[in-house]
């Protein structure tokens, strides 16, 4: 277990790694001008010991008689330097803003393309991919982890960056001005690097841990949001206060691992640092100590020792960055990961986007050709065992049976959520469903569903849904004919009336009377009515099957249903038996209800009523 959490810490970080490299690519321009701001950056931290080793010794020079120009000096004046260095710090902060402001922008393009590629992979996934999965694990992915991987995708190349630069240059400046002393710094610096790698290792295999616990509860937290209404009818808000502190404990509990590493690298940094200063001191005392050297001794406190300090101080920052950069590094390269996963994730289905045999119009018969089907996610049910069928153009069709006898399951075939286990679906009697440009078939279905499908926006935008060329004056006239445009008018903002999340101010008729709206304005060929009216009261039902009715005249109709109401007048009524038996009866309802079999059973047990 500890060797899988270990290869999956180091191939989060490499994909990381990977990820951004390819964004540093195609967006060279950026790259090359956040590197060349860096060496500036760099450039000008350096300036700033430099000058001020040139500083004392011009002022040794010019106040104390004894003291002779060393081989390094620049024969520059101090007061001219103090100049030079105000400059090397104005330079530095313009530089600086313009590294930050560039590498924000950077930084939020890979968010951008990431957050599109993700939403982009989930929208044409296929149907079966969300059975399994919570919205808000997949939130958390689409919108939580692309941020951190594009904050964090120039934050840490930088603090990289500008470590190992200003270290490089520290350290030639400090084996310039004292080796013996750089050398000292040098091993602590690397002992205090070692302890940090060490702790950074462990801490990216807990933050995987805490990472997976957080999405999960974040997917819980959504899901009882997205259902708050059960709660309020069920009085369970005490019930669900207490279950969100019980799925935090777990969170809390392994928050507590990491907080443990991140603690003792800032420990490790802070006593590093201190360490560090101290140990060139010790090692000063040491050795100018017991230096029979006079002339060493004075010159190397009285000119040498400040730009050292400096030199040696310009090393306590990288390892602040560092210490930085590996936090975010642990963070990052799991929310990369998860991303990755997203982008990567492979439909079952080729739908044809781009590319597939594009329909202009239904003008034949839809056939099933010997279908069979069972569902991905329980291949071995067999959910409709092999037929053949034909819906005429123009006419009318209604699937019954009892609960799992498949009967939704053929509105998901002609919508194409699933492809047939065994089998083809043609279009127009020739062109199988799976060849065809899906984007271009599914402009000529219409599809009302038992819960209808509201989206966060006003009138104007859900009824316009799939029908975007539509005016505002063909949106109208569409709720007029649903019987929705009374209601609309009387509310005050009208058609520019936001519905909420999921419809949430709407009732049940009012939400169907929005989707039959919007089927008005897309006028399609097919129209599929999956259990469309199920889920009413029996006046608001026939209220809206009325408007269904309206809506079906001159189309080829599949209705899934249970209730007579909305299966009496259809052109033939095809009954599925139970536990996956497939079409044990086919008929009008005046034939069906007559003759013993499967319908007749329903129809007497009230199940039809």
């Amino acid at each position: 277990m500890k060797k899988q959490i270990k290869n999956k810490s180091q191939k989060s970080n490499k994909t990381f790694w990977k990820m951004i490299s390819k964004f540093y690519i195609k967006e060279w321009k950026f790259a090359i001008v956040i590197g060349i701001l860096m060496i500036f950056i760099v450039a000008c931290g350096l300036m700033i010991p430099l000058l001020t080793n040139q500083m004392t010794m011009s002022i040794m020079i010019e106040k104390v008689n004894k003291a002779t120009p060393s081989a390094n000096f620049w024969g520059v004046k101090w007061d001219k330097l103090v100049y030079i260095a105000i400059l090397a710090v104005i330079l530095n902060c313009i530089c600086s803003y313009l590294f930050n402001y560039v590498g924000y922008l950077m930084g939020k393009k890979i968010e951008i393309e990431l957050r599109n590629k993700s939403l982009e992979r989930l929208v044409r996934q296929d149907i079966s991919y969300y059975s399994d999965k919570k919205i808000g694990e997949i939130l958390t992915k689409v919108v939580s982890d692309t941020q951190m991987v594009g904050d964090q995708s120039v934050m840490i190349p930088m603090l990289i960056g500008i470590s190992v630069f200003q270290i490089v240059a520290a350290l030639i400046m400090m084996f310039v001005l004292q080796w013996q002393l750089a050398l000292v710094a040098f091993v602590t610096f690397v002992t205090i690097m070692i302890i940090m790698y060490v702790t950074f290792n462990v801490t990216t295999k807990r933050f995987h841990k805490v990472r997976a616990v957080i999405t999960e509860i974040n997917g819980n937290v959504i899901d009882r949001i997205a259902t708050v209404r059960l709660i309020k009818s069920t009085g369970t808000e005490n019930y669900e206060t207490s279950r969100f502190k019980e799925v935090h404990q777990e969170y809390y509990a392994k928050s507590e691992l990491v907080g443990r590493m991140q603690a003792l690298m800032l420990t490790t940094l802070f006593g590093g640092v201190s360490l560090l200063q101290f140990s060139t001191i010790i090692a000063a005392m040491l050795i100018f100590g017991n230096s029979g050297n006079d002339k060493q001794v004075e010159t190397f406190f009285t000119v040498t020792f400040a730009a050292f300090a400096l030199a040696q101080g310009m090393m306590i920052g990288p390892l602040f960055n560092v210490m930085n950069a590996a936090f975010g590094l642990a963070q990052a390269s799991v929310a990369a990961s998860r991303v990755e996963e997203t982008i990567n994730s492979k439909s079952i289905m080729e739908p044809h986007y781009f590319d597939g045999k594009k329909i202009v119009s239904i003008e034949g018969d839809i056939i099933f050709k010997g279908v069979s089907f069972a569902y991905p996610e329980k291949p071995t049910k067999n959910v409709l065992p092999k037929f053949d069928f034909v819906f005429e153009k123009g006419k009318s069709y209604a699937f019954v049976g009892e609960t799992g006898s498949g009967k939704s399951t053929i509105s998901k075939l002609l919508l194409r959520f699933y492809d047939p286990t065994e089998g083809e679906v043609l279009i127009n009697g020739k062109e199988n469903l799976k060849d065809l440009n899906l984007a271009s078939y599914l402009k000529h279905i219409g599809y009302v569903e038992q819960e209808p499908q509201i989206m966060y926006g006003d009138v104007y935008e859900n009824v316009r849904y799939g029908s975007f060329e539509a005016t505002d004056e063909e949106v109208i006239e569409a709720c007029k004919k649903a019987e929705l445009h009374d209601l609309v008018k009387t509310w005050p903002e009208g058609y520019e009336t936001i519905l909420g999340e999921r419809g949430f101010m709407l009732s049940g008729g009012q939400k169907q009377r929005l989707v039959i709206a919007r089927m008005f304005l897309k006028n399609p060929e097919i129209l599929i009515l999956d259990e469309a009216t199920s889920a009413l009261d029996n006046i608001v039902e026939k209220e809206i099957q009325e408007k269904l009715e309206t809506l079906m005249v001159g189309r080829t109709t599949i209705s899934i249903a249970h209730r007579l109401s909305t299966i009496k007048n259809v052109d033939q009524i095809i009954v599925l038996g139970a536990d996956g038996a497939g079409i044990v009866q086919i008929g009008t309802f005046e034939e069906l209800k007559n003759i013993p079999g499967h319908f007749k059973r329903l129809y007497e047990a009230g199940l039809m009523n």
